[in-house]
């Protein structure tokens, strides 16, 4: 019978556990990685979806608009019928 070598032993039980914890270690630090990048593409879209539904809120301007408003409707019946009533065939004639 040989005789048993428990130093030995344990010197390789020790370092076959050092490398199943780095084994390990890289195994979560590739799926956090993993995680990390999921959860920053989900918040920049999020952002995204949060800065495009705010953009009207913060984008409002009380000034005047450049564009002139057409008058109301009332405005603009009383000078059609100031047109019509007005009319005068005689101011046509050139001779």
């Amino acid at each position: 019978m040989t005789p048993i070598d428990i130093p030995t032993i344990e010197r390789q039980a020790r370092a076959l556990r050092a490398q199943e914890m780095q084994r390990l270690q890289g195994l979560f630090a590739e799926r956090l990685r993993l995680y990390l990048l999921l959860l920053g593409h989900s918040l920049l879209a999020l952002i995204g979806v949060v800065a495009e539904s705010l953009r009207p809120v913060f984008s409002w301007n009380p000034q005047q608009p450049a564009q002139t408003t057409r008058p109301s409707l009332g405005i603009r019946l009383n000078r059609l019928a100031r047109r019509l009533f007005s009319w005068n065939p005689r101011s046509h004639r050139h001779c």
